[in-house]
């Protein structure tokens, strides 16, 4: 069984390894990238957050001090709409100073996902189109609060 630790305690230890270029290992607890990593058994890869794009995973921190890992969905200007592949909402107002690592590899009961095949590149595209259509119902739903209870 695998040791669980607050990320809080150790994350100045984390920082320093991928700050300096190097690689952290952990497995992540929650069920929100369900059905693509399942909790205390697959583990990911944390390297520096650079170049981030839209279908990247990254690990951030809510202003709340929650540590999250989530899918980059949609991105300008330092502006980040993220969700959990298995969450239908978007959660806004994350900032290139919430980002605090990327997702370089991912592993299922210890064997490498390939990031790279056509069947994976198909569900990060799934992902990406889910996020479109909550932003889309999002931007409708507050026309209508704004048109009606303002």
């Amino acid at each position: 069984m695998k040791d669980k630790f607050n990320l809080d305690e150790v994350w100045d230890a984390i920082e320093d390894v991928i700050s300096s270029g190097g690689e952290f290992q952990i497995t992540p607890n929650g069920i929100s990238m369900l059905p693509l990593l399942r909790p205390g058994i697959d583990t990911v890869i944390l390297v520096s957050p650079n170049e981030i794009k839209a279908g990247d995973i990254v690990l951030y921190k809510r202003d709340s001090g929650k540590y999250i890992l989530h899918r980059v969905m949609y991105l300008k200007d330092g502006k980040y709409l993220m969700s959990g592949d298995n969450q239908t909402g978007l959660e806004y107002g994350v900032t290139d100073e919430h980002i605090l690592a990327k997702v370089k590899d991912m592993y299922r009961e210890g064997i490498k996902v390939d990031t790279q095949n056509r069947q994976y590149k198909k569900y990060v595209k799934s992902q990406l189109k889910k996020g479109k259509i909550v932003k889309f119902f999002d931007s409708i739903s507050q026309k209508i609060k704004r048109k009606h209870f303002e």
